[in-house]
């Protein structure tokens, strides 16, 4: 009986260090995921925005195309901004970022350069009250994506 207890003792003792060991090497296999994503560079993003105008019967209807520009955190951004009304000057302001023009003559184009610092949902419009009836809808936004 005593070669038997020894025998059980020496089983599980043989057990317990092949656990032990496949649990050392598999740890030391392992690998943990990379990130889903690598981190963002900051670039130079440029991006033509247009006040639209549309003539929908008697009225003009006026909107920013695109109507929404997505960048990163610490990019550098690089606006042109193109009044195509053929009647109307209008402006453009992004207050987020200290910018505002007050006159957009018919056709013309300003560019407007500045780094996105800081994540957020920041709107842009029409910096010219009271351009046109549909002034209130010359609305666009710009989204930074990331964190600081």
């Amino acid at each position: 009986m005593e070669n038997r207890g020894s025998a059980i003792v020496t089983a599980a003792f043989a057990i317990v260090l092949l656990i032990l060991g496949a649990g050392y090497l598999v740890f030391r296999i392992y690998t943990p995921p990379t990130s889903a994503s690598p981190p963002v560079t900051p670039e130079v993003r440029q991006f033509s925005l247009t006040l639209h105008a549309v003539a929908v019967g008697e009225e003009t209807m006026r909107h920013w195309l695109p109507a929404t520009v997505v960048v990163n955190v610490g990019d550098t951004v690089i606006l042109k901004v193109t009044n195509t009304d053929p009647e109307t000057t209008h402006g453009f302001a992004l207050a987020a970022f200290n910018i505002s023009v007050p006159a957009i003559p018919p056709g013309q184009t300003q560019t407007f350069r500045f780094r996105a610092s800081r994540p957020g949902i920041f709107h842009f419009g029409c910096s010219v009250a009271g351009c046109a009836t549909d002034h209130a809808d010359q609305i666009g936004q710009l989204v930074v994506l990331g964190s600081r």
